[in-house]
């Protein structure tokens, strides 16, 4: 996400009193940047970085970046990278998103497409790759991107905001959600099925993802190719997975995790933390399935 020209702190409404600026530090404020929510997706010396008491320890010490607004406690950074301390990474990044709202410049993955098949009652202000299936009352928000052969059922919702918020002056208030949406060739998502718009880039759904009917998938996400998610079934915000994923019906993933390659989830269960490429796991909190089943046979042996 690139910034077309300059801004400046009186253009940042809330953000010079969420922050002490030393006046050597003030003419970053007034260059390009690209903003980023995560460490991980640092682009280099011409980007602004906001990080909360949450980031990874891990991502710190590689980050490369032009300015760092961070939290005050967190620390770890590169000895030559420049940081203002702010009381609220998501107030601060709120504040940032609002002053520059309308000016952001994105690259488009893909031109708008012919031969799509679009239901009267549905809504498409995003763009559609082409031979793409939107069903009854579906919607497609702007910003979103659909790509080739993609078949959206009657209701599905994609590119609305997420359900974030940040503790403002008139408490609670919401996130923008402007990033929107990416979903690769040949998908399909279920009836009523809702993917949420990301803060700073887009939620990512990759190329052959099947998610079934009512199905949530939270903002800033990235769904690996070829993943199926069953009915029911959830991913909270910034989560990332990779390809060839599995989740059972009614089953959840936690906000912020990594989740490997080739991955299964059972069918009800809870995952809270980080699992390893190629694992398959079950219960809340989920573990190793193995692990699981053991459990299993002595609750029912004690049961006896």
């Amino acid at each position: 996400m690139r910034i077309r020209d300059g801004f400046s702190l009186d253009k940042m409404r809330v953000l010079p009193e969420l922050t002490t600026m030393p006046d050597s530090l003030r003419h970053f404020l007034f260059q390009r940047f690209s903003f980023i929510e995560d460490p991980e997706r640092s682009s280099g010396i011409d980007s602004l970085v906001v990080v909360g008491a949450g980031t990874r320890l891990g991502t710190r010490g590689a980050l490369r970046a032009g300015l760092v607004l961070a939290e005050e406690g967190v620390d770890g950074f590169p000895e030559e990278t420049p940081v203002v301390r702010i009381r609220e990474a998501r107030r601060a990044l709120a504040s940032i998103l609002n002053a520059l709202a309308g000016r952001f410049e994105r690259e488009a993955p893909f031109p708008p497409g012919t031969e799509n098949t679009i239901h009267s009652t549905a809504v498409v202000e995003g763009t559609l790759e082409g031979g793409v299936t939107v069903g009854a009352h579906a919607f497609v928000g702007a910003g979103a991107f659909v790509g080739r052969g993609t078949i959206l059922q009657p209701g599905a919702v994609i590119g609305v905001a997420g359900f974030g918020f940040f503790e403002g002056d008139k408490g609670l208030e919401p996130m923008p959600h402007e990033a929107g949406v990416r979903i690769g060739r040949d998908c399909f998502i279920g009836a009523n099925t809702v993917i949420a718009s990301g803060v700073l880039h887009p939620t990512e759904i990759g190329d052959r993802c099947k998610l079934d009917s009512h199905v949530q998938v939270a903002h800033n996400v990235r769904l690996g190719a070829g993943s199926l998610m069953a009915s029911q079934s959830g991913i909270a915000g910034s989560t990332w997975i990779g390809e060839g994923f599995r989740i059972g019906g009614a089953a959840s993933v936690a906000g912020h995790l990594r989740i490997g390659k080739g991955v299964s989830v059972a069918a009800k269960a809870g995952v809270t933390k980080d699992v390893a490429d190629g694992m398959t796991v079950a219960g809340f909190p989920a573990r190793p399935i193995g692990e699981w089943r053991k459990e299993q046979i002595r609750n029912m042996k004690d049961e006896r």
